[in-house]
């Protein structure tokens, strides 16, 4: 239990940090969006996933609140999301940007089989490591494509629009 505690209280240290570090300042409000963005995703997906057995959460934050792991899903992926989203390639090559994505998907992904498997914060019950791959590929790309359709019309975040002269 003392580990579990341990590694929630890193997530949300490194999930600020990261935060802060990552995304460079005048690049807050896309990287804030996407986390917003992120976490409406997740909630809508997590939801179903948590009822039906899917996944399991035995250690968590407000546990007779909610069955779902707040930590994990409603903060430092959408924080690692952000951290993806500000930071991606948009005029590199197809190719490029095809690894840069399915990097990113791989390593959050070994980085939550590694916490199934060797703490309590998440059990994979129906659910098997690839599955929770497809799952977090899924959950990266729509929230990018809901990103990438929010942030199309650039004339939204031009100062001028916003003054109050």
């Amino acid at each position: 239990m003392l580990m579990e505690c341990l590694i929630l209280v890193a997530m949300w240290l490194f999930g600020f940090l990261g935060f802060i570090l990552f995304i460079p300042h005048k690049e807050w409000r896309k990287g804030f969006l996407a986390f917003l963005m992120f976490q409406a995703i997740v909630w809508l997906c997590d939801m179903p996933s948590f009822q039906f057995g899917l996944l399991s959460a035995p250690v968590r934050v407000l546990p007779k609140a909610t069955d779902l792991p707040l930590t994990i899903n409603y903060f430092f992926y959408p924080v690692l999301f952000s951290i993806f989203y500000v930071n991606k390639r948009a005029k590199g090559s197809l190719w490029s940007r095809i690894t840069y994505f399915f990097v990113w998907v791989s390593i959050i992904t070994l980085f939550d089989v590694v916490i199934e498997r060797f703490t309590d914060l998440l059990e994979y019950g129906l659910l098997s490591w690839w599955g929770m791959w497809i799952y977090i590929w899924l959950l990266f790309f729509v929230s990018q494509v809901c990103c990438n359709w929010f942030f199309k019309d650039k004339a939204l975040f031009r100062a001028e629009i916003w003054s109050t002269k």
